[in-house]
């Protein structure tokens, strides 16, 4: 998923993912439960430089393609939902 600036709300990140992904709730909510009050990153993060923007690993090319497409993706190791902050 795109999104427009590095500073988006939570609650407009879940809106969207729930609109793309149906099925995808209880996993949020796992997420959200397991990540709350432990970092600056809830259940989202920024892609960055080629990287989770939480725990840095790096995403796969494949990934990252359907992330740029506008598809939300998971992070193959913190488990996060992921999305692109477009260029400005």
């Amino acid at each position: 998923m795109i999104v427009g600036s590095i500073v988006i709300r939570e609650e407009e990140l879940i809106k969207r993912l729930l609109a793309q992904q149906p099925a995808a709730e209880a996993t949020l909510e796992r997420l959200r439960m397991r990540f709350e009050g432990k970092s600056s990153f809830g259940a989202f993060a920024p892609i960055k430089n080629r990287s989770c923007g939480a725990c840095k690993v790096t995403i796969a090319w494949a990934r990252l393609q359907r992330a740029q497409m506008g598809t939300f993706i998971t992070c193959a190791n913190c488990a996060r939902f992921l999305y692109i902050v477009a260029a400005e």
